[in-house]
């Protein structure tokens, strides 16, 4: 019965580690994307050869919506830090109670083993005992 336990507690733990690579691939992605759009930000340029009004105030409003995207981005990117921080909590937790289980049940196969033995050895000890009873009555 603990076995099969076991054996749902580390499917769960085999669970949580893709979970974990997936979360952890998906706040790369989103680092790497505030930082494509800081590299946007950067490169408009704020002088121009020829300045014109109309061009200028592009470049302004463009800058201002790619800043508000930067924020915006730079949010979903902490936002996905943190659900993989908590979700690495739950991977050590889930860990903790597989690596629980198999020192448990390693511990009860060890009781069980020195039972045994120890059962051998008094059937041993009492045949023996039973064998130098009798040599001795023979005598």
């Amino acid at each position: 019965m603990l076995k099969s336990y076991l054996g749902l507690q580390q499917e769960a733990l085999e669970a949580l580690g893709k979970e974990r690579q997936r979360l952890r691939e998906e706040a790369i992605r989103e680092e790497q994307r505030a930082l494509r759009l800081q590299e946007v930000i950067g490169s408009l340029s704020p002088g121009s050869a020829t300045f014109h009004p109309l061009l200028w105030q592009n470049k302004q409003q463009m800058d201002r919506q790619l800043r508000h995207l930067l924020a915006h981005q730079v949010q979903q990117s902490a936002l996905a830090r943190l659900d993989l921080e908590r979700h690495e909590g739950e991977v050590v937790r889930q860990f903790g109670r597989v690596k629980g289980l198999e020192h448990l049940l390693d511990k009860r196969e060890r009781a069980i083993g020195q039972q045994r033995e120890l059962r051998d050895q008094r059937q041993l000890d009492e045949l023996s005992s039973l064998r130098h009873r009798q040599l001795k009555e023979g005598n």
